[in-house]
């Protein structure tokens, strides 16, 4: 369901909830909400008694309103604009849904406003416009960022998605010990082969604009070459503190008999997300606590026995150290004979 729809629906049940009220007997306010309706009928001419009506000490009196100079266009923009600062949230979202209705850059002001709302509705509302921007300025990347540590958890999801759009809808591929298929076979799994990734070899670019993952760097034909050289096993040292990425090119043996491949990373800091040969193959983002998780990605489908394999790792780490501090390990998987 769109924004859009999802506000037509909230501000119906304001109408049903006005019925309510006018048949409970609450006549003035029904005669003060009939007066909205009779004002947006009039077009351009009745924006001031809309605007005016924002103030009314009935909520569905102000949603009567915002209703009414949502369907004005343009000219109403000023009123919207004075709405985004009315403490009621289906005030504030009729109106950011109205005003940043065509999208764009002229938008992200009026984002801006709602970013700082006290209503979560509101802030998770923005956070999902900005999201459908493109092509995404410095001002929208750092409103997405600040929204990460926003104090409603609902907010914080919204804008880590907004700015990791690469993980799948359905999640990451589910490890094979954890299929339901194979529950009572979890004991017989044992590594066929291990393979250690190389530690050092890598290369490394920080990602201070977050424009990594529209750039496509873990695009396998990318050019690296301009990239700092960097080794694995290891923070990545200088202070940094951010979003940075790993590349490398890795030689595998022959095809060995296996039921799955898994990459099992002993340690990121703090949060990872994985490519292998331009495929996104699943990652961790657990936040902060993340950091010294061991944690698997499959990447059966992915891999490429017997030949050269691309590796790409986005990293977040948000303080302190960062990077891929433990080893890697590429494992095959099979039951024991």
């Amino acid at each position: 369901m769109g924004l859009w729809s999802m506000n037509s629906g909230v501000l119906a049940g304001c109408t049903v909830l006005a019925l309510v009220a006018s048949a409970g007997g609450d006549d003035e306010v029904a005669a003060r909400r009939a007066r909205m309706v009779e004002a947006a009928s009039q077009g351009v001419a009745g924006i001031p008694e809309l605007q005016a009506a924002l103030s009314d000490t009935n909520a569905l009196v102000r949603r009567a309103a915002v209703r009414g100079l949502m369907d004005q266009g343009a000219p109403a923009r000023e009123a919207l604009s004075e709405a985004l600062d009315i403490p009621d949230v289906v005030v504030q979202r009729a109106a950011l849904l109205a005003l940043t209705r065509a999208g764009g850059t002229d938008a992200v002001p009026y984002l801006a406003r709602a970013l700082a709302s006290r209503e979560a509705l509101v802030r998770q509302t923005a956070v999902h416009i900005l999201a459908g921007i493109e092509p995404r300025g410095e001002d929208v990347m750092q409103l997405l960022e600040a929204a990460t540590t926003d104090r409603d958890s609902g907010v914080q999801r919204a804008a880590q998605s907004a700015l990791n759009p690469f993980r799948p809808e359905g999640g990451d591929v589910v490890l094979l010990r954890h299929r339901p298929d194979m529950a009572d076979h979890v004991e017989r799994l044992v590594v066929t082969l291990a393979h250690p990734l190389p530690r050092d070899g890598w290369r490394f670019r920080e990602d201070r604009g977050l424009a990594g993952h529209v750039e496509r760097w873990f695009d396998p034909h990318l050019d690296d070459a301009d990239w700092s050289p960097i080794g694995i096993d290891a923070h990545w040292g200088g202070g940094y503190v951010g979003v940075a990425w790993y590349r490398r090119w890795l030689e595998l043996p022959e095809r060995p008999d296996h039921l799955a491949v898994e990459l099992a990373f002993d340690g990121v800091d703090e949060s990872g997300w994985i490519w292998l040969n331009g495929v996104y193959v699943g990652g961790q983002d657990i936040g902060p606590a993340g950091w010294n998780t061991p944690f698997r990605v499959d990447v059966t489908d992915a891999v490429q026995w017997g030949e050269p394999n691309q590796i790409t790792v986005r990293v977040m780490n948000t303080a302190g150290g960062g990077g891929i501090w433990k080893p890697v390990t590429l494992e095959a998987l099979g039951f024991r004979r």
